[in-house]
């Protein structure tokens, strides 16, 4: 009986895990994934060296500040700055061979462990910057996608890093979405609660002497607008699963997200780079059009760059 409900039951189950499984797994061009790892990693060693200066002061800041969260969460005292200065480094390093295609299964490591580093010791100074938790996010997966890869094909790789890169996009969003109906419940809807946010941020950037919104401080004088751009928010961050529906709706949600990024720019000055620069929704596409674009575009540029 015990052996008829196990085959009952794998003939129930098998399909439908088959299904999905073929789904998640399927091949496609390796070149896909060298290029969304050169210009991920790429973008990680831009980022370490524009945010060079910001590190190094957080890296001088008072023990008593230090408030550790992710991996640094049990650590006693903040790094010392040669600590700091080493890693950074070995990230830079280590981002720049990745993004050229060097030594790919070490650098790609050696890279995203940096970078988890450093934006976790920056988000252990008073606030949590998680615009950078999705490019980390991204760099793990990558490295852990390197460390396993397998032959498929000469021109074929498993596709899930790719997959899974775009659902921990799709997962972001669609958090933030639920974060939002949890601090305001279905208030959110009305647009007054994101009306008195953006005018809360922009004053009090205004009284700090920081970079505010002249727009967002406008605006908040005109209540009818918030309700729409209220919606047009939940809707680009709870509809953000279709965007695994590939085709069209992935392209216009997409193109939804960017501009709900550059509408946070406008009201409230605050930049998300990973998703502004388009390389955060480099998986939803076919990235090697990308690659044979620079390769035309940029005389000497090789396959191996990628």
């Amino acid at each position: 009986m015990s052996d008829g409900v196990v085959r009952v039951t794998s003939s129930v189950r098998a399909p439908w895990f088959d299904r999905r499984s073929r789904s998640w797994f399927a091949p496609v061009p390796t070149r896909r994934i060298e290029v969304c790892r050169s210009v991920t990693f790429g973008y990680a060693a831009i980022w370490l060296v524009l945010r060079a200066p910001y590190v190094w002061d957080v890296s001088g800041l008072p023990a008593g500040r230090f408030e550790p969260v992710g991996v640094l969460e049990l650590a006693a005292a903040p790094p010392g700055r040669a600590i700091v200065l080493a890693v950074w480094a070995t990230g830079l390093v280590a981002c720049a061979l990745a993004a050229a295609g060097r030594y790919v299964r070490s650098t790609t490591s050696l890279g995203a462990a940096a970078m988890l580093f450093v934006a976790t010791l920056t988000s252990s100074f008073g606030q949590v910057f998680h615009t950078e938790h999705l490019l980390v996010i991204h760099l793990v997966i990558l490295a852990v996608a390197a460390l396993a890869a397998d032959e498929v094909g000469d021109s074929e790789s498993r596709g899930w890093p790719l997959r899974l890169m775009a659902a921990a996009v799709v997962v972001a969003y669609v958090v933030a979405g639920i974060a939002k109906l949890r601090f305001s419940g279905w208030d959110w809807v009305s647009g007054d609660v994101l009306r008195n946010w953006v005018a809360a941020d922009n004053l009090r950037k205004v009284l700090l002497d920081d970079p505010s919104s002249g727009l967002g401080g406008w605006l908040a004088g005109v209540a009818w607008i918030w309700m729409p751009i209220a919606v047009a928010t939940l809707v680009v961050e709870l509809g953000a699963p279709l965007a695994l529906l590939g085709g069209r709706i992935r392209t216009v949600w997409v193109a939804g997200a960017w501009s709900f990024h550059v509408g946070v720019v406008g009201l409230m000055a605050i930049v998300f780079p990973y998703q502004l620069s388009g390389v955060a929704y480099l998986a939803f596409f076919e990235a090697e059009r990308l690659g044979t674009w620079v390769s035309r575009v940029v005389p000497g540029t090789t396959r191996h760059a990628w």
